[in-house]
């Protein structure tokens, strides 16, 4: 599969006098799809506490944020990126979700990794119709680096005292009631 992809976009990119973005782009495309085809046969969260990361992320308005902003909340933190087209199916899934439950009780925090312009996520959020989760930015890939992410999305569950209690490498459905179960063993 990998090796017929890779000579698609290859062809592809050629063909049109791309060979500089086919050498960037075919790269991102297979290991993102490799990511997807791989968790999409295993939707199961990794158990792992650990300390919560320390990189700060930042609002829409550029307000630098820690977790600790967030203390006696259960947080999804979702890595995620507008060229990423798994991070892009997974999103409304991930709307759905924050919609049924308080954001003083489980609160997403979808954060992008693009490295352009915030309005390119939030004109994201606006054409998927995604509106009841918040999004925030490290356009560094702070938190990528310090958390170890082996691709996009990745997500991590932080407890209410701020510790990594569960991690998910790839996309899921996450309104499907395995992840619900998962949220509310975890509300104090």
């Amino acid at each position: 599969f990998f090796f017929h992809a890779h000579h698609a976009i290859r062809d592809f990119c050629l063909s049109r006098g791309l060979g500089d973005v086919y050498k960037r782009q075919a790269t991102i495309l297979i290991f993102c799809n490799s990511l997807y085809i791989a968790s999409s046969m295993a939707n199961n969260l990794i158990i792992e506490e650990k300390p919560g990361f320390g990189s700060k992320f930042q609002d829409i308005n550029s307000k630098d944020l820690k977790l600790s902003d967030f203390a006696g909340k259960l947080l999804l933190i979702n890595l995620w990126a507008t060229w990423c087209e798994p991070c892009k199916e997974e999103m409304p899934s991930l709307d759905r979700l924050q919609k049924q439950y308080n954001k003083e009780d489980f609160h997403i925090l979808a954060i992008s990794i693009d490295r352009g312009p915030k309005k390119n996520s939030a004109n994201f959020f606006v054409d998927y119709k995604i509106s009841n989760i918040d999004l925030f930015f490290d356009d560094k890939n702070n938190i990528p680096r310090e958390v170890r992410a082996a691709g996009l999305p990745f997500s991590l569950f932080i407890s209410q005292e701020g510790k990594q209690i569960a991690k998910l490498i790839g996309p899921a459905e996450w309104d499907s009631i395995y992840f619900k179960d998962f949220v509310n063993s975890n509300l104090n």
